[in-house]
């Protein structure tokens, strides 16, 4: 790596046996025979991602939190399973507090909880239209005429339940419609997960993981608790805000890129490798790699007149679009509302 250090670097490793280590300046990922694999400069890493059995050293951890870098943690499928952070990152008391009893307080939060899903919906559109402009046959207007008509409904939803029946419509229409926009040899029937049962599936659970871990960490950027929801309700269970603020960049940034990779048979059969009980799908090394490039291609494209008054990567507008989520919860007077694409 030459020159200016690139602020968006992420580090994917995901080698059963590897290891994570510092030396002399350097990240150095070694195999499981001890011999390294790859070596960085520290400065140029902003955030690591390890999926399943990698070690991390107790050098690599302390130099991580010291650094403010990222440590993602993934289950070998690409399950989220949390994430290493610094101290600075945690939320002050009083807008902690502010941040609780907006989330308590079910008519408050309706409002924020009704664009969040508007968003959505409008981004789901966008993508069958960029998607499936020149294909006749997959009734591309049909589908969007149903999102549309879930999104006129849900200004008159009087809780987030509505809201979520009315999302979960309009999901179901949206895959069902993608599912017919892909080659033969990787189609799939609309949406499954917990486990996914079919190569596409096992491609957008793995990057909705991925995802959830960029909301989360930018939501705590922002000095938010993520467990917090607004339209997923508050658990100890799962990050909820970070649910909510991943669900218009769902369309935007994850559905977008693996169709293009299925599309473009960059993601192929051979990509996918059926779960030791029969009943599920995973992705395979080859297509795990398959798919980061191209969610890292996808976040670190530079975007201008998405966010008013705004530019820079996908990346940079998801922690824009954090700060301004934060602002929402704490400014009763002011209006979010989704990132604009065309």
């Amino acid at each position: 790596m030459k020159g200016v250090p690139n602020p968006d670097q992420v580090v994917y490793v995901g080698r059963d046996g590897a290891r994570v280590h510092v030396s002399k300046g350097r990240l150095i990922v070694s195999g499981a025979d001890g011999l390294p694999l790859v070596s960085i400069p520290r400065r140029a890493v902003s955030r690591i991602v390890l999926t399943g059995a990698v070690g991390l050293s107790a050098g690599a951890r302390s130099w991580a939190l010291r650094n403010d870098v990222d440590v993602i943690f993934l289950s070998r499928h690409g399950g989220y399973l949390g994430r290493l952070s610094a101290p600075r990152d945690t939320a002050n008391a009083r807008r902690l507090l502010t941040q609780a009893a907006f989330a308590d307080d079910a008519e408050a939060r309706l409002p924020l909880a009704r664009a969040i899903v508007r968003a959505k919906m409008r981004h789901q559109v966008s993508v069958l239209h960029r998607t499936g402009r020149r294909d006749g046959g997959a009734d591309v207007a049909g589908a969007c005429a149903l999102i549309r008509s879930q999104a006129a409904s849900v200004a008159d939803a009087t809780d987030t339940d509505e809201l979520m029946g009315l999302e979960g419509a309009a999901s179901s229409a949206y895959f069902d419609c993608l599912s017919r926009l892909v080659p033969e040899d990787v189609a799939f029937h609309g949406r499954s997960r917990r486990p996914p049962k079919d190569l596409a599936n096992a491609a957008f659970s793995y990057a909705y993981a991925i995802l959830l871990a960029e909301c989360t960490g930018a939501l705590l950027a922002a000095g938010l608790e993520p467990s917090l929801g607004v339209l997923h309700a508050s658990t100890d269970k799962r990050p909820s805000l970070s649910l909510d603020l991943m669900e218009e960049f769902r369309p935007l940034l994850v559905d977008r890129t693996v169709m293009a990779l299925l599309r473009s048979r960059r993601l192929r059969p051979e990509h996918a490798t059926v779960s030791g009980d029969g009943e599920g799908v995973w992705l395979d090394k080859d297509g795990k790699k398959v798919l980061v490039d191209g969610y890292e291609a996808t976040l670190q494209r530079q975007v201008k007149g998405a966010l008013p008054g705004f530019a820079g990567t996908w990346r940079r507008h998801i922690h824009h679009q954090a700060q301004l989520l934060g602002r929402a919860i704490v400014e009763p007077d002011y209006r979010w509302s989704g990132a604009s694409w065309r």
